[in-house]
């Protein structure tokens, strides 16, 4: 929805090591996973985070290093980055299949049932702030350890997603109050692009010839409207 503004607007899949990238019109998908009513559930957390998203990019860069949002509901936050995650666990290995072992099972109940969720399953998420402006970039889940605890992290639209799946506390990677199980008021830290594993890969893999001429053609298709 934010990527694709104009109906002939198409997207690019970049691997890393791979020279050239895969053009794409929906986005990579696995149709096998989700039942209709499922594919509902998980898109209600979705929508609201495509929403709360928007509502973060409004605010104006204050002094700190921190976003605070009122009215916002944590659980929701965790069964959406929960939701993400499990379909990654379950997919295809040609999709992109990640392993989290027993933590499969514990995000598909999160996700899908309503269920309670565990102290082992907590996220955050941090605004990535780039110098030119929002850059929608996304990157697709992948397992990483921080301070010793292990989550899952992939990349938004230039939010960057911690997913705790661990029994041990987050630690001191962010502020308590970044952790968003149970919340009502969120704090999202903001995070300088140049820090930021995703941030310094997408500008590198942008800058190379094939995707140059991908984004120049699409300039090229929109400039005579």
């Amino acid at each position: 929805m934010e990527v694709k503004v104009d109906r002939g607007e198409q997207h690019l899949i970049i691997h890393k090591g791979e020279p050239r990238p895969t053009v794409s019109h929906t986005g990579d998908y696995d149709k096998d996973i989700l039942c209709a009513d499922c594919d509902n559930i998980l898109g209600r957390y979705e929508s609201y985070v495509f929403e709360l998203f928007r509502k973060i990019r409004r605010q104006h860069f204050s002094r700190g290093n921190l976003i605070s949002i009122d009215s916002v509901d944590g659980d929701m936050l965790v069964r959406f980055a929960s939701g993400i995650a499990w379909k990654y666990a379950v997919t295809k290995p040609e999709r992109g299949r990640i392993d989290i072992g027993p933590y499969t099972n514990t995000l598909r109940i999160v996700s899908l049932t309503g269920g309670p969720i565990p102290d082992a399953v907590d996220v955050t998420i941090a605004r990535i702030v780039e110098l030119d402006g929002d850059v929608y970039y996304y990157r697709a889940p992948k397992p990483d350890r921080k301070e010793g605890v292990n989550v899952v992290r992939f990349c938004l639209g230039g939010f960057l997603i911690f997913l705790k799946i661990d029994k041990r506390p987050p630690g001191k990677l962010l502020p308590e109050e970044c952790w968003l199980r149970g919340r009502k008021k969120g704090a999202f830290a903001k995070l300088p692009a140049e820090y930021i594993e995703e941030a310094t890969l997408h500008a590198e893999l942008a800058s190379r010839k094939p995707v140059r001429q991908f984004f120049g053609k699409m300039r090229e298709r929109k400039s005579p409207r």
